[in-house]
């Protein structure tokens, strides 16, 4: 009885990780999906069903069922304990992430002492003739000691027949933060029409120590 209760236990914790997000509003289960070699989606993109969501929710109520059902007898008050503590789980995940990774890598140098969060990155982009300008809006990590780095946009998935090559944009980051940056860049278009508008989720591409990273 006792294996039992402790095992709807774990299958709660792994469904709450499973739909659980980090600071960078990446999910657990995206990570551990891809980590065994399988897409969280069912279609391209990033679209169609998302897998881990479905498990995750399909193991936590395997889990909180379980849990209720075990200790019920002693504690008749469970069923709210339980809830009012996966809410709580969820909510602090992407707080707990981010004070770790300020932990761990707290002496972190290079390209991999920073981190990009795609969530609320954005871009108005207008063009005139060949020539672009890009207004970007972006949340970058540093997690370590670095206190420079060149930036450029990824105009991702939105215009996949336009062709647009971005001047880097050298900005300065305070070890250690987490810093919002509105940049101004400037580029050619290389093909496809012209466009004006606001593009949400952009991506981008980082450099230091001419070692380049690109967070798409």
């Amino acid at each position: 009885m006792k294996r039992k209760s402790v095992l709807y236990v774990v299958t709660l914790l792994l469904g709450l990780l499973m739909i659980s997000d980090n600071h960078l509003d990446h999910s657990y289960g995206d990570y551990l999906f891809k980590f065994i070699g399988l897409s969280p989606w069912t279609d391209r993109d990033e679209t169609g069903i998302h897998l881990p969501a479905i498990l995750g929710f399909s193991l936590l109520l395997i889990g909180v069922s379980g849990t209720v059902r075990t200790y019920r007898p002693r504690y008749p008050k469970i069923l709210s304990s339980v809830i009012i503590g996966c809410i709580v789980f969820v909510l602090i995940c992407p707080i707990a992430s981010e004070k770790a990774m300020f932990l761990l890598k707290h002496n972190s140098k290079g390209i991999n002492s920073l981190d990009f969060s795609i969530k609320d990155s954005k871009c108005y982009v207008q063009t005139i003739e060949s020539a672009v300008k890009a207004n970007c809006s972006f949340t970058i990590y540093n997690y370590g000691t670095e206190e420079d780095v060149l930036i450029k946009p990824i105009l991702i998935d939105r215009y996949p027949d336009i062709e647009i090559d971005f001047k880097d944009s050298v900005v300065s980051i305070a070890p250690h933060r987490k810093h919002l940056f509105n940049v101004q860049f400037d580029g050619t278009q290389r093909n496809g029409t012209g466009l004006a508008g606001t593009l949400n989720k952009v991506g981008i591409e980082l450099e230091v120590a001419g070692i380049r990273k690109k967070f798409e």
